[in-house]
């Protein structure tokens, strides 16, 4: 009986917990608007510049803006580098328009997992410089809801780290790194 209960109080809860760690982590799909061409994807050479901004009653702050412009950046810069430099290097500026930018609420998330869930949703355009030609638009969503430990130690900079990952592996063509 004690090998039971030991099971079900400390096994399970741990195996529960490992299954559903893969959720915050987990990079979110790019719903493509306007394909990049191949010539277009960002390579090794290229430079890019991140600039984020806030749809109409979607509240940040301008700290939070920058901090996710650089996370974005440095996923890129990660990214970009498995592309060959062939051709001649390019400017690209990538435009993040958030759509939704909700912290949710950590307490409501250990209570109960789908209470006080986290989205950050995205248009994103690549455009080129110094035509400012756009060569590709897509969009992406991310939401966190899992509750418990879990959800609680969850942020909205963790959730931010895969969003980033998505928009870099999608304007670089590469997998995003985990």
């Amino acid at each position: 009986m004690k090998l039971r209960t030991f099971f079900l109080i400390l096994v399970v809860p741990c195996v529960c917990f490992m299954m559903t760690i893969g959720c915050a982590s987990s990079t979110p799909k790019a719903n493509i608007t306007q394909m990049i061409a191949p010539e277009s994807k960002i390579k090794s050479k290229d430079d890019t510049s991140v600039k984020v901004e806030a749809k109409t009653g979607v509240t940040l702050l301008e700290s939070e803006k920058l901090r996710l412009a650089e996370v974005i950046g440095i996923k890129i810069n990660d990214l970009k580098l498995s592309n060959n430099g062939q051709g001649e290097k390019k400017s690209y500026e990538i435009e993040l328009l958030l759509t939704r930018y909700d912290k949710g609420n950590a307490f409501a998330r250990s209570m109960l997992a789908g209470l006080g869930q986290i989205h950050i949703d995205g248009e994103i355009k690549i455009i080129e410089l110094p035509d400012k030609k756009q060569v590709g638009a897509f969009s992406i969503s991310k939401t966190f809801a899992w509750g418990g430990i879990y959800g609680a130690s969850t942020s909205m900079e963790d959730i931010e780290q895969t969003f980033a990952n998505a928009v870099a592996a999608e304007v670089t063509g590469q997998k995003p790194k985990e």
